[in-house]
Protein backbone atom coordinates (compact mmCIF):
# COMPACT_ATOMS: atom_id res chain seq x y z
CA UNK A 1 0.00 0.00 0.00
CA UNK A 2 1.37 3.37 -1.04
CA UNK A 3 1.51 6.03 1.68
CA UNK A 4 1.49 9.74 0.97
CA UNK A 5 2.48 12.20 3.72
CA UNK A 6 1.41 15.83 3.61
CA UNK A 7 0.26 18.80 5.66
CA UNK A 8 -2.39 21.47 5.06
CA UNK A 9 -2.12 25.22 4.70
CA UNK A 10 -4.57 27.88 3.57
CA UNK A 11 -2.31 28.67 0.62
CA UNK A 12 -1.32 26.27 -2.18
CA UNK A 13 2.27 25.43 -1.16
CA UNK A 14 1.13 22.27 0.70
CA UNK A 15 0.41 20.67 -2.68
CA UNK A 16 4.00 20.72 -3.98
CA UNK A 17 5.39 17.85 -1.91
CA UNK A 18 2.08 16.01 -2.23
CA UNK A 19 2.38 16.09 -6.03
CA UNK A 20 6.00 14.89 -5.95
CA UNK A 21 5.10 11.86 -3.85
CA UNK A 22 2.23 10.98 -6.16
CA UNK A 23 4.23 11.69 -9.30
CA UNK A 24 1.16 13.63 -10.39
CA UNK A 25 0.52 16.65 -12.59
CA UNK A 26 -0.49 20.00 -11.11
CA UNK A 27 -2.17 22.78 -13.09
CA UNK A 28 -2.22 26.45 -11.99
CA UNK A 29 -1.49 25.48 -8.38
CA UNK A 30 -5.12 24.28 -8.20
CA UNK A 31 -5.78 21.06 -10.10
CA UNK A 32 -3.92 17.83 -9.30
CA UNK A 33 -4.39 15.12 -11.95
CA UNK A 34 -3.73 11.72 -10.37
CA UNK A 35 -1.51 9.29 -12.30
CA UNK A 36 -3.62 6.47 -13.84
CA UNK A 37 -1.83 3.72 -11.92
CA UNK A 38 -3.04 5.30 -8.65
CA UNK A 39 -6.43 6.80 -9.48
CA UNK A 40 -8.65 8.05 -12.23
CA UNK A 41 -9.62 11.59 -11.28
CA UNK A 42 -8.35 14.75 -9.67
CA UNK A 43 -8.39 17.14 -6.73
CA UNK A 44 -9.09 20.87 -6.86
CA UNK A 45 -7.75 23.42 -4.38
CA UNK A 46 -8.70 27.06 -4.07
CA UNK A 47 -8.63 29.77 -1.45
CA UNK A 48 -12.14 31.08 -0.77
CA UNK A 49 -11.04 34.04 1.34
CA UNK A 50 -7.94 34.82 3.44
CA UNK A 51 -8.97 32.45 6.29
CA UNK A 52 -10.89 29.74 4.41
CA UNK A 53 -9.75 27.35 1.66
CA UNK A 54 -11.21 24.20 0.12
CA UNK A 55 -9.96 20.92 -1.35
CA UNK A 56 -12.35 18.94 -3.59
CA UNK A 57 -11.49 15.32 -4.44
CA UNK A 58 -13.30 13.39 -7.16
CA UNK A 59 -11.57 10.13 -8.08
CA UNK A 60 -11.80 6.37 -8.48
CA UNK A 61 -8.78 4.91 -6.69
CA UNK A 62 -7.25 1.94 -8.50
CA UNK A 63 -4.76 0.66 -5.92
CA UNK A 64 -4.59 0.87 -2.15
CA UNK A 65 -3.38 4.24 -0.96
CA UNK A 66 -3.25 5.90 2.44
CA UNK A 67 -3.12 9.69 2.56
CA UNK A 68 -1.49 10.66 5.85
CA UNK A 69 -1.94 14.22 7.04
CA UNK A 70 0.71 15.32 9.49
CA UNK A 71 0.14 17.95 12.17
CA UNK A 72 1.52 21.40 11.43
CA UNK A 73 1.74 24.81 13.06
CA UNK A 74 -1.06 26.12 10.85
CA UNK A 75 -4.02 26.95 13.13
CA UNK A 76 -6.78 25.21 11.21
CA UNK A 77 -9.88 23.12 11.63
CA UNK A 78 -10.55 20.69 8.78
CA UNK A 79 -14.19 20.07 7.86
CA UNK A 80 -14.29 16.80 5.90
CA UNK A 81 -17.58 16.25 4.03
CA UNK A 82 -17.67 12.81 2.39
CA UNK A 83 -20.33 11.72 -0.09
CA UNK A 84 -18.43 8.80 -1.60
CA UNK A 85 -20.14 5.86 -3.25
CA UNK A 86 -18.78 3.43 -0.69
CA UNK A 87 -17.29 3.44 2.79
CA UNK A 88 -13.91 5.11 3.19
CA UNK A 89 -11.77 4.88 6.32
CA UNK A 90 -10.53 7.88 8.23
CA UNK A 91 -8.13 7.44 11.16
CA UNK A 92 -8.01 10.10 13.88
CA UNK A 93 -5.70 9.70 16.87
CA UNK A 94 -5.17 6.02 15.96
CA UNK A 95 -8.92 5.32 15.94
CA UNK A 96 -10.58 4.10 12.71
CA UNK A 97 -13.90 5.54 11.56
CA UNK A 98 -16.04 4.70 8.56
CA UNK A 99 -17.16 7.68 6.53
CA UNK A 100 -19.17 8.25 3.34
CA UNK A 101 -22.78 8.46 2.15
CA UNK A 102 -22.90 4.65 2.00
CA UNK A 103 -22.24 4.52 5.74
CA UNK A 104 -24.62 7.43 6.57
CA UNK A 105 -21.87 9.31 8.46
CA UNK A 106 -20.48 11.93 6.15
CA UNK A 107 -18.80 14.54 8.33
CA UNK A 108 -15.58 14.70 10.32
CA UNK A 109 -14.09 17.87 11.83
CA UNK A 110 -10.44 17.57 12.80
CA UNK A 111 -8.07 19.91 14.55
CA UNK A 112 -4.98 20.38 12.39
CA UNK A 113 -2.84 19.58 15.44
CA UNK A 114 -4.24 16.03 15.46
CA UNK A 115 -2.67 13.54 13.05
CA UNK A 116 -5.13 11.81 10.71
CA UNK A 117 -5.15 9.62 7.62
CA UNK A 118 -7.62 8.89 4.83
CA UNK A 119 -7.92 5.55 3.05
CA UNK A 120 -10.36 5.63 0.11
CA UNK A 121 -12.16 2.50 -1.06
CA UNK A 122 -10.76 0.72 -4.12
CA UNK A 123 -12.60 0.96 -7.46
CA UNK A 124 -15.30 3.13 -5.94
CA UNK A 125 -15.86 6.79 -6.56
CA UNK A 126 -14.58 9.04 -3.79
CA UNK A 127 -16.30 12.41 -3.45
CA UNK A 128 -14.93 14.54 -0.64
CA UNK A 129 -14.83 18.23 0.20
CA UNK A 130 -12.33 19.40 2.82
CA UNK A 131 -12.84 22.96 4.01
CA UNK A 132 -9.86 24.45 5.85
CA UNK A 133 -10.85 27.16 8.33
CA UNK A 134 -8.54 29.29 10.45
CA UNK A 135 -9.19 28.69 14.14
CA UNK A 136 -9.69 32.37 14.92
CA UNK A 137 -12.91 32.33 12.89
CA UNK A 138 -14.32 29.53 15.05
CA UNK A 139 -13.08 30.52 18.49
CA UNK A 140 -16.41 31.98 19.68
CA UNK A 141 -18.42 29.19 18.07
CA UNK A 142 -16.38 26.43 19.74
CA UNK A 143 -16.61 28.24 23.08
CA UNK A 144 -20.43 28.44 22.83
CA UNK A 145 -21.26 25.05 21.37
CA UNK A 146 -20.74 21.48 22.42
CA UNK A 147 -20.36 19.22 19.39
CA UNK A 148 -22.49 16.54 20.97
CA UNK A 149 -23.30 14.29 18.01
CA UNK A 150 -20.82 11.43 18.40
CA UNK A 151 -18.25 13.82 19.93
CA UNK A 152 -14.59 13.04 20.46
CA UNK A 153 -12.49 15.47 22.50
CA UNK A 154 -8.86 15.28 23.50
CA UNK A 155 -6.96 17.49 25.92
CA UNK A 156 -3.35 18.36 25.17
CA UNK A 157 -0.97 20.21 27.49
CA UNK A 158 -1.97 23.85 27.65
CA UNK A 159 -4.93 23.66 25.28
CA UNK A 160 -7.97 21.73 24.17
CA UNK A 161 -8.25 20.28 20.68
CA UNK A 162 -11.17 18.31 19.33
CA UNK A 163 -12.49 16.23 16.55
CA UNK A 164 -16.11 15.55 15.64
CA UNK A 165 -17.69 12.69 13.68
CA UNK A 166 -21.31 12.64 12.55
CA UNK A 167 -23.83 13.17 9.79
CA UNK A 168 -24.70 16.09 7.53
CA UNK A 169 -28.13 17.54 6.86
CA UNK A 170 -30.07 16.72 3.70
CA UNK A 171 -29.51 20.18 2.19
CA UNK A 172 -25.73 19.75 2.47
CA UNK A 173 -26.01 16.36 0.78
CA UNK A 174 -27.84 17.93 -2.15
CA UNK A 175 -25.27 20.72 -2.39
CA UNK A 176 -22.43 18.22 -2.78
CA UNK A 177 -24.51 16.14 -5.20
CA UNK A 178 -24.95 19.24 -7.37
CA UNK A 179 -21.23 19.63 -8.00
CA UNK A 180 -19.90 16.09 -8.14
CA UNK A 181 -20.60 15.52 -11.86
CA UNK A 182 -19.47 18.95 -13.05
CA UNK A 183 -16.28 19.41 -15.04
CA UNK A 184 -13.55 21.17 -13.08
CA UNK A 185 -12.64 22.94 -16.32
CA UNK A 186 -15.96 24.79 -16.55
CA UNK A 187 -15.47 28.54 -16.21
CA UNK A 188 -17.86 28.77 -13.28
CA UNK A 189 -16.71 25.62 -11.41
CA UNK A 190 -14.43 27.46 -8.98
CA UNK A 191 -17.10 30.05 -8.12
CA UNK A 192 -19.65 27.29 -7.54
CA UNK A 193 -17.24 25.32 -5.34
CA UNK A 194 -16.56 28.39 -3.22
CA UNK A 195 -20.27 29.14 -2.84
CA UNK A 196 -21.14 25.53 -1.94
CA UNK A 197 -18.31 25.40 0.62
CA UNK A 198 -19.59 28.50 2.40
CA UNK A 199 -23.13 27.11 2.37
CA UNK A 200 -21.90 23.82 3.88
CA UNK A 201 -20.27 25.75 6.70
CA UNK A 202 -23.40 27.88 7.11
CA UNK A 203 -25.62 24.80 7.37
CA UNK A 204 -23.35 23.29 10.00
CA UNK A 205 -23.23 26.46 12.12
CA UNK A 206 -26.99 26.95 11.78
CA UNK A 207 -27.64 23.41 12.98
CA UNK A 208 -25.70 23.90 16.20
CA UNK A 209 -26.82 27.48 16.77
CA UNK A 210 -30.44 26.36 16.48
CA UNK A 211 -29.89 23.50 18.89
CA UNK A 212 -28.24 25.90 21.35
CA UNK A 213 -31.24 28.22 21.47
CA UNK A 214 -33.42 27.87 24.59
CA UNK A 215 -36.53 28.16 22.41
CA UNK A 216 -35.39 25.31 20.17
CA UNK A 217 -33.83 22.96 22.69
CA UNK A 218 -35.53 19.60 23.13
CA UNK A 219 -35.65 17.74 26.43
CA UNK A 220 -33.85 14.41 26.80
CA UNK A 221 -37.23 12.65 26.77
CA UNK A 222 -38.22 14.39 23.53
CA UNK A 223 -34.89 13.49 21.93
CA UNK A 224 -35.35 9.87 22.99
CA UNK A 225 -38.86 9.84 21.50
CA UNK A 226 -37.67 11.29 18.19
CA UNK A 227 -34.82 8.79 18.00
CA UNK A 228 -37.28 5.99 18.71
CA UNK A 229 -39.29 6.95 15.62
CA UNK A 230 -36.11 7.33 13.56
CA UNK A 231 -35.01 3.82 14.52
CA UNK A 232 -38.47 2.50 13.72
CA UNK A 233 -38.25 3.96 10.21
CA UNK A 234 -34.77 2.52 9.68
CA UNK A 235 -36.03 -0.93 10.75
CA UNK A 236 -38.98 -0.77 8.33
CA UNK A 237 -37.49 0.58 5.10
CA UNK A 238 -38.94 -2.27 3.04
CA UNK A 239 -42.46 -1.03 3.77
CA UNK A 240 -44.28 2.21 2.95
CA UNK A 241 -43.79 5.42 4.92
CA UNK A 242 -45.62 4.83 8.24
CA UNK A 243 -47.31 8.30 8.23
CA UNK A 244 -46.69 11.29 10.45
CA UNK A 245 -49.83 10.50 12.47
CA UNK A 246 -48.42 7.08 13.41
CA UNK A 247 -44.94 8.41 14.20
CA UNK A 248 -46.27 11.33 16.24
CA UNK A 249 -48.37 8.89 18.26
CA UNK A 250 -45.31 6.70 18.83
CA UNK A 251 -43.43 9.77 20.08
CA UNK A 252 -46.34 10.85 22.28
CA UNK A 253 -46.61 14.22 20.53
CA UNK A 254 -49.06 16.15 18.41
CA UNK A 255 -48.36 16.08 14.66
CA UNK A 256 -47.14 19.69 14.59
CA UNK A 257 -44.93 19.19 17.66
CA UNK A 258 -43.50 15.98 16.21
CA UNK A 259 -42.68 17.51 12.81
CA UNK A 260 -41.04 20.49 14.49
CA UNK A 261 -39.01 18.31 16.87
CA UNK A 262 -37.89 15.97 14.09
CA UNK A 263 -36.76 18.96 12.03
CA UNK A 264 -34.70 20.25 14.96
CA UNK A 265 -33.00 16.88 15.37
CA UNK A 266 -32.30 16.02 11.74
CA UNK A 267 -32.85 19.23 9.74
CA UNK A 268 -35.32 17.46 7.44
CA UNK A 269 -38.87 16.14 7.48
CA UNK A 270 -39.70 12.57 8.56
CA UNK A 271 -40.85 11.73 5.03
CA UNK A 272 -37.71 13.09 3.38
CA UNK A 273 -35.56 11.25 5.92
CA UNK A 274 -37.41 8.01 5.15
CA UNK A 275 -37.06 8.47 1.39
CA UNK A 276 -33.33 9.20 1.63
CA UNK A 277 -32.70 6.09 3.72
CA UNK A 278 -34.97 4.00 1.48
CA UNK A 279 -33.08 5.13 -1.63
CA UNK A 280 -29.76 4.28 0.08
CA UNK A 281 -31.16 0.80 0.70
CA UNK A 282 -32.32 0.65 -2.93
CA UNK A 283 -28.77 1.36 -4.08
CA UNK A 284 -27.46 -1.49 -1.92
CA UNK A 285 -30.05 -3.87 -3.38
CA UNK A 286 -29.34 -2.77 -6.96
CA UNK A 287 -25.63 -3.39 -6.48
CA UNK A 288 -26.07 -6.69 -4.63
CA UNK A 289 -26.37 -8.83 -7.77
CA UNK A 290 -29.48 -10.52 -6.37
CA UNK A 291 -32.07 -8.98 -8.73
CA UNK A 292 -32.73 -9.13 -12.47
CA UNK A 293 -34.63 -5.87 -12.96
CA UNK A 294 -35.56 -2.52 -11.50
CA UNK A 295 -39.12 -3.77 -11.13
CA UNK A 296 -38.01 -6.49 -8.73
CA UNK A 297 -36.23 -3.96 -6.53
CA UNK A 298 -39.15 -1.55 -6.77
CA UNK A 299 -41.61 -4.18 -5.51
CA UNK A 300 -39.16 -5.32 -2.83
CA UNK A 301 -39.33 -1.78 -1.43
CA UNK A 302 -43.15 -1.58 -1.66
CA UNK A 303 -43.26 0.91 -4.55
CA UNK A 304 -45.88 0.47 -7.25
CA UNK A 305 -44.81 3.11 -9.80
CA UNK A 306 -41.42 2.78 -11.49
CA UNK A 307 -41.49 6.42 -12.59
CA UNK A 308 -41.81 7.62 -8.97
CA UNK A 309 -39.06 5.25 -7.77
CA UNK A 310 -36.75 6.41 -10.59
CA UNK A 311 -37.41 10.10 -9.98
CA UNK A 312 -36.68 9.86 -6.24
CA UNK A 313 -33.51 7.87 -6.89
CA UNK A 314 -32.29 10.37 -9.48
CA UNK A 315 -33.13 13.28 -7.15
CA UNK A 316 -30.80 11.88 -4.48
CA UNK A 317 -27.97 10.33 -6.51
CA UNK A 318 -28.10 12.35 -9.74
CA UNK A 319 -28.19 9.24 -11.90
CA UNK A 320 -30.82 6.63 -12.80
CA UNK A 321 -31.23 3.43 -10.77
CA UNK A 322 -30.59 1.36 -13.91
CA UNK A 323 -27.01 2.68 -13.83
CA UNK A 324 -26.44 0.85 -10.51
CA UNK A 325 -28.22 -2.40 -11.38
CA UNK A 326 -25.90 -5.40 -11.27
CA UNK A 327 -28.00 -8.25 -12.60
CA UNK A 328 -28.15 -11.62 -10.91
CA UNK A 329 -25.60 -14.02 -12.40
CA UNK A 330 -27.21 -17.08 -13.89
Amino acid sequence: MKKIFHYYSLTPEWQHDFVKQLNAEIIDNKIIIFPPEIAEGHSYFTQIMPNISVVFMNAVVKNEIKICRQPSDNDLYIFHFDLSEYTNLIKINNEDYKIGAYDKLELAIIDNQIESSFKPAINRRTIAIRILVHKKLLHDFIARNSLNENPKKKIYPGEEVFYHYGSTDSNSTLLIQSIKDMSIYDLYFESLLKGISLKLLGNFFSKFNDSDSDNNRLTHAENDSINKTKNYMLANLYGPFPSVIFLASMAGMSESKYKSAFKKCFNTTPNNFFIKEKMSLARELLRSGQYNSLTEVMYELSYSKLSYFTSKYFELFNHKPIDDLQKKSR
